[in-house]
């Protein structure tokens, strides 16, 4: 049977389509992968794809670049589930809600893979065979928890391999913050003892805290100072955990809540986490789909936890479906928890407490972009683009005589500039039209390439010929051009105030003041994104122009300067002693790029 249908260029193919369960993944003209899905009926599924008014705003624009759909199939929706959630997390697609490594929580990490077990913070599970608890936060809170767990019981302190075995105990065994366990100053028996007991502070602390402080007050009675001392610090331990909004009488130590609000296209996951009764840390997600289904809700799950998260014992929510098969696709991670959908009682309360947060952070996030969603409205109405637009990528050429010629892109969307997605490249083409369609063609396949988005609006800083090379790589319905008035192909820039024009389809655009003044603050930013990337290549081929004048300077010692200095004005300004301080520049050579450096005119 075949596995790859071109139903994108066409549609009849979508009868060849079987209507069983499976995975599907939709790629573009270039073979790259746009988006990943799993479905009940992949015939009926698909077909969706093939009615863009129907779709999304996000969907509809990843429509406009696929080309053809693999599909997979299998034989139970829970296979579905799992191969779709394995081959999101490989591929990392673009038009898939992806759960990003850079929002890592810190969990508190006993090493129990190691003979003398140490305690650190970890941001991911990477050892099955460690302890981990949490996530806690803030991260501070749990510097100190471990801090104090290190302290009164006198593990092990070093983060390195020392502390497994050691010919000499160290200085923290001077200081009595450490048994020196790597020299044998306590048995591996009593050094278990005292990690299991921190085990208990962790996840079961009422039982320790009770008999704690029993001791205490013995100890106080018997004027046994010294270890009150110690038992106050482990208590200490204890309340640190325990610092947070009590959810008392849950009668559950270890479950996540998760709630999933969404307001327009704005979609706010958010997940509470309890240990021991006690809500330990939450954290928030926020993508866009004005269509997050069911389906989505049941994939988020899988990937959370298929990302190194700790499997609970429970898992409360308000609207899976699935729960068993879900439950099921979890336990391939680790164990399989309980997922409930409570109705009343503290549960419910839990689940509505939860509801609330993910509400008001709702309410948060879409006032602050509420401005951009109108003004974003306004250009699909004004550009009469088939949905409203969600990023905007910015592109602008900067070059000197047609030499060092480089492009910036940076990108725009409803939560304002992406500093993450700037990009900058060194062009080979000399000429401006030339140039950016180069500059456009790289950075698509590059976006491709890494699985990201692809932008729903390409502006570039130039009018007709501009907008015309940008239209060679996109879509020429999405491509805008922004440019100062020009009279005999020149500028017009000395009658003072000239206004900028937008250009569209080869023609001029009229435009209102707020989308023209947005359009002029992004091609500002592109602007100087790309002048600066221009201005440090050229310092470097000025600099290096002039190193190369200087006898005995060759690739690795102008490398060593510039790590040094960092720009030829730095290196010009040193002295001859600072300038031996860089390896293989002797006091002979520092006089001579002195002598030189002197002697040249930099303009720069």
């Amino acid at each position: 049977m075949r596995n790859e249908f071109d139903i994108f260029t066409n549609k009849k193919l979508i009868s060849e389509i079987p209507k069983e369960p499976g995975v599907y993944i939709i790629r573009s003209g270039e073979n790259e992968i746009l988006y990943i899905g799993k479905a009940k009926d992949l015939q009926k599924r698909i077909k969706a794809y093939l009615s863009p008014d129907k779709l999304d705003i996000f969907k509809s624009s990843m429509v406009r670049e696929a080309k053809s759909v693999e599909i997979m199939v299998v034989s139970s929706e829970l296979e579905a589930l799992l191969l779709e959630s394995n081959l999101i997390k490989e591929h990392r697609p673009p038009y898939n809600v992806v759960l990003r490594d850079d929002k890592s929580y810190p969990y508190l990490r006993i090493s129990l893979s190691e003979k003398y077990p140490r305690l650190s913070i970890a941001r991911r599970i990477k050892n099955k065979r460690d302890f981990y608890f949490g996530p806690v936060t803030p991260a501070d809170k749990l510097k100190r928890l471990i801090k104090i767990l290190k302290s009164s019981y006198k593990i092990a302190q070093k983060n390195d391999k020392s502390c497994q075995g050691s010919n000499s105990a160290c200085i923290y065994y001077q200081m009595n913050l450490c048994k020196a366990p790597c020299v044998g100053y306590i048995s591996k028996e009593e050094y278990d003892k005292m990690i299991n007991e921190i085990k208990s502070i962790l996840s079961n602390p009422r039982p320790l805290k009770k008999r704690l402080k029993e001791e205490l007050e013995a100890c106080i009675k018997n004027e046994n100072f010294e270890k009150a001392i110690e038992i106050r610090d482990k208590l200490k331990a204890i309340e640190i955990l325990e610092d947070k909004q009590t959810v008392s009488e849950i009668n559950e130590d270890f479950l996540d809540v998760f709630v999933f609000e969404q307001r327009e296209v704005v979609v706010c996951a958010y997940i509470i986490n309890i240990r021991f009764s006690n809500m330990v840390g939450s954290r928030s997600y926020f993508f866009y789909d004005s269509r997050f289904d069911n389906d989505a809700k049941e994939s988020f799950l899988v990937q959370y936890y298929s990302s190194g998260e700790i499997i609970p014992d429970t898992i409360l929510t308000d609207s899976i479906k699935n729960t068993q098969t879900v439950s099921k696709a979890i336990e391939k991670f680790g164990k399989k928890p309980i997922i409930t959908i409570p109705k009343r009682g503290r549960k419910k309360a839990l689940l509505n407490l939860a509801k609330k947060n993910a509400e008001i952070l709702l309410e948060t996030h879409t006032k602050s972009i509420k401005d951009n969603i109108e003004l974003f409205d306004r250009i699909k109405e004004t550009f009469s683009l088939k949905k409203m637009p969600y990023i905007i990528d910015i592109a602008d050429i900067s070059h000197t005589g047609f030499e060092n010629v480089v492009g910036g892109i940076v990108r725009y969307s409803i939560n304002g500039f992406e500093k993450d997605m700037y990009r900058r490249y060194s062009l080979k083409k000399k000429f401006e039209s030339e140039a950016m369609e180069e500059l456009l063609k790289r950075h698509k396949q590059l976006l491709l390439r890494g699985y990201k988005k692809l932008p729903d609006i390409v502006l570039v800083d130039g009018g007709v010929v501009q907008t015309e090379s940008a239209s060679r790589v996109f879509d020429k319905n999405i491509v805008i051009g922004i440019a100062k008035e020009k009279e005999n192909g020149k500028t017009k820039r000395d009658l003072g105030d000239v206004e900028d024009r937008i250009f569209f389809k080869g023609q001029i655009k009229n435009v209102d003041k707020d989308i023209l003044m947005l359009f002029q603050k992004l091609r500002d930013e592109a602007h100087r994104f790309a002048i600066s990337y221009h201005r440090t290549k050229r310092e470097k081929s000025t600099a290096s122009s002039i190193l190369d004048r200087v006898g005995f300077i060759g690739i690795k010692r102008k490398r060593a300067l510039f790590e040094k200095f960092g720009s030829i004005e730095n290196i010009k300004k040193a002295s001859v002693e600072e300038l031996t301080q860089v390896k293989g520049i002797t006091p002979k050579i520092a006089v001579a790029i002195k002598e030189k450096l002197n002697n040249e005119t930099i303009n720069l």
